[in-house]
């Protein structure tokens, strides 16, 4: 029975429902981090362009121009850093969603060779070596195939009660200095003199913003953090606790001699 259900488990790992739990949390972060990086590369791109706005002046006969905003390029910086490992974290959750089926079929499948072997060594004469392997492989198999996509199951059920209340804060600091940040939508039907009259009105808007945003740039960097360690934490570090608990179960049994 054992052997059966297993060869069943890793053939149609497809539909297998702690495995598809599992991959629905990690495709939950992945969507969120996907929005944060899309909203920092918006800011990043926004932060750039205002960083090349010029102000021209004179004085009698000298005259010049200055990039003013160019103290936001620190900012810029930090941004874009934060953008780049944001988006390494939604390739890596990316993967665990595509991953957990197909380690729960992995770990059925070492199922199927350890009651193989268990069969065959009651058959043909007791080994202890054979015995060994077959309660490693089905320990360590049961592990792959129930304990790790349980763990991912178990961290949605807790990453918003030990972590929502920080996210909702962060979240609403960075919408709130964040606000006016957009991409200008041009009006094609309209004359020049429309257009250079908008065009100023944009160049003011990013200098709005980016006063703003050098007002409150420890803010807003300090809750991208935030935000980056949340994501941290719901996807690799809550898991990874969880899973070891059932690691440290799994080999216990593993290598407990047979009395």
């Amino acid at each position: 029975m054992i052997a059966a259900f297993s060869l069943g488990a890793a053939v149609y790992y497809k539909d297998n429902p702690l495995a598809n739990a599992a991959q629905r949390y990690a495709s939950s972060i992945a969507a969120a981090s996907a929005a944060t990086y899309v909203g920092l590369r918006t800011l990043n791109a926004v932060l750039s362009t205002a960083q090349e706005i010029e102000v021209e002046g004179s004085v009698f006969i000298a005259s010049g121009s200055a990039q003013p905003l160019k103290m936001l390029e620190p900012v810029d910086d930090t941004i874009e850093r934060i953008a780049s490992v944001v988006f390494t974290l939604m390739l890596a959750t990316g993967i665990l969603a595509v991953a957990m089926g197909p380690v729960g079929a992995v770990g059925a499948g070492m199922i199927v060779v350890a009651t193989l072997l268990w069969i065959s060594d009651r058959l043909l004469g007791p080994r202890d070596v054979v015995s060994v392997l077959s309660r490693r492989l089905v320990w360590y198999g049961g592990f792959f195939l129930l304990a790790l996509p349980l763990s991912f199951v178990l961290s949605a059920e807790l990453a918003d009660w030990l972590t929502g209340d920080v996210l909702t804060r962060h979240e609403t600091i960075i919408a709130e200095i964040t606000a006016s940040v957009g991409a200008p939508v041009p009006d094609q039907s309209a004359g020049w003199w429309d257009s250079l009259r908008g065009s100023l009105d944009e160049a003011g808007r990013y200098q709005e913003l980016a006063q703003n945003i050098w007002t409150r740039a420890d803010d807003l960097i300090g809750s991208y953090m935030a935000l980056l360690s949340v994501f941290i934490f719901r996807i690799f570090l809550l898991p990874a606790l969880l899973a070891g608990g059932f690691f440290v179960l799994a080999r216990f049994f593993a290598n407990r001699a047979e009395t």
